[in-house]
């Protein structure tokens, strides 16, 4: 891969919300999961492991357990038409590391996020949900900390990348996401840091 295609990802790559209502092939998702297999980890401890949800009935019932864009709630919360196609859900096996390194975490997640645009999918990583009731629904054992999940699918939106020194994301009139960046030269440090 040259540079110049990773770095498009990258600078490509936006939170989506809203997904088209199309069902995602199963190699496609083990590929997903192999991009997060081989993301760095903290003394290779590798103690991440990922259960995916696409059965639609288990969808809905882990849908309302989940936290959808608090700076455009409630208009990115999903109608049940622009769900997404899967849930990835991060899991921490407790049994591999006492102490895990949550970079690992942040590495796999970045990993599964740009390799969806690498099919034409998008995703939203979430951390607001309700752990406690989707170990339920799903009954994770309890040798597994839920972390997070990716809601994936085809993307329904195409978010606006806007460099401003805000964190604040909203959205225009016309309902499409703008996403802001601090800029590079607020961020940006040469040597010294003035």
């Amino acid at each position: 891969m040259k540079q110049r295609n990773l770095l498009f990802l990258i600078f490509k790559r936006r939170t989506v919300r809203l997904f088209k209502p199309k069902k995602v092939p199963l190699r496609v998702i083990k590929k997903l999961i192999d991009s997060a297999r081989c993301a760095p980890s903290a003394a290779n401890l590798q103690f991440l492991e990922y259960l995916v949800i696409d059965n639609q009935k288990l969808r809905e019932k882990i849908f309302p357990y989940t936290r959808w864009g608090g700076y455009v709630y409630p208009k990115r919360v999903p109608p049940p038409e622009n769900r997404p196609s899967l849930y990835i859900i991060l899991l921490i096996n407790k049994e591999k590391s006492k102490k895990p390194d949550l970079r690992d975490i942040g590495a796999a997640a970045e990993n599964i996020l740009l390799s969806l645009l690498c099919f034409g999918l998008g995703g939203c990583w979430i951390a607001s949900i309700d752990r406690r009731m989707i170990r339920k629904i799903l009954n994770i054992p309890k040798k597994y900390i839920i972390d997070s999940l990716i809601a994936v699918g085809i993307p329904a939106e195409f978010p606006l990348l806007e460099n401003r020194d805000s964190v604040r994301y909203w959205l225009d009139k016309q309902e499409r996401l703008h996403v802001p960046k601090r800029p590079l030269e607020k961020i940006f440090h040469y040597n010294t840091i003035k």
